[in-house]
């Protein structure tokens, strides 16, 4: 289509041509078979001209979701193509490090992992979720737009009958040591005081064991067994934040301003 375009004299103004006899420095000496001439598009403007879509920011709006649209689009969930795959193995819990651990203790996981390009703080591990979850207030932050998300209003139910509607589906890469998995995240607009929830679909494609005792996620690879460490801290902020809340209207507004000051 681009290429129709160009040639129909279309989209000049994203095209510099380079003037005859013109050679830069890295030209002069024998000369090797030039790679075919690429135009570089940098932004296609177009689409309704109404007041709603004419200033920059509703462009990169529009723009936004365009990314995500063709992000989900093009990978699939499971193992990122080039990733070390996680093996089947024994894996061991040694004895409680005193330094590392604080017993006793009734602490859940809470960890830090890379998600897509950003290393998202207050992840919950979840054996109990068979769904991978995430605050909409992170895409937001990422750049995405929820509007643009797939299969919105699922609904979400948990273990008590309680429900709540998922804003639609994003997958994203999941960056644990070695291991990258394409995880489908459903999401949600109030997961407070948790950014996301990493439930059974991320463990068992991550082949993992984790370990609310030991304070860590566990899985092993070729060159061995990798440990992903939990923050205890972390992990007794998001109680103290989730009960302070409680059940009043409070809670939105104290949900709100922990993710905005901790993603």
């Amino acid at each position: 289509m681009v290429e129709d375009l160009l040639k129909a004299g279309h989209l000049k103004q994203y095209i510099r041509i380079v003037p005859k006899g013109e050679e830069s420095s890295h030209s002069r000496g024998p000369r090797t078979p030039a790679a075919p001439a690429r135009a570089m598009i940098n932004y296609i403007y177009g689409g309704p001209l109404d007041d709603e879509y004419n200033s920059k920011r509703k462009r990169q709006s529009l723009l936004r979701a365009a990314t995500v649209w063709e992000h989900v689009s093009s990978i699939r969930p499971g193992l990122a193509n080039g990733s070390i795959h996680p093996i089947d193995g024994t894996i061991v819990f040694p004895a409680l490090d005193p330094s590392r651990v604080l017993q006793p203790h009734r602490d859940v996981l809470i960890l830090t992992i890379r998600v897509g390009d950003y290393d998202v703080k207050r992840i919950l591990i979840d054996p109990g979720s068979s769904t991978d979850l995430l605050q909409v207030a992170v895409i937001k932050r990422m750049g995405f737009e929820p509007s643009s998300l797939e299969n919105p209003g699922r609904t979400l139910s948990g273990f008590n009958g309680s429900s709540t509607t998922s804003l639609g589906d994003i997958i994203l890469q999941v960056h644990a040591g070695p291991v990258i998995l394409n995880v489908l995240f459903s999401v949600v607009e109030d997961l407070s005081p948790f950014n996301a929830i990493l439930g059974r679909t991320w463990l068992h494609g991550m082949k993992a064991i984790p370990s609310t005792y030991h304070q860590r996620v566990s899985f092993i690879t070729r060159d061995g067994q990798i440990n992903l460490y939990e923050s205890q801290l972390a992990a007794r902020q998001c109680y103290q934040i989730a009960r302070e809340a409680g059940p009043s209207a409070d809670r939105e507004h104290s949900s709100k301003e922990a993710n905005a000051s901790d993603q």
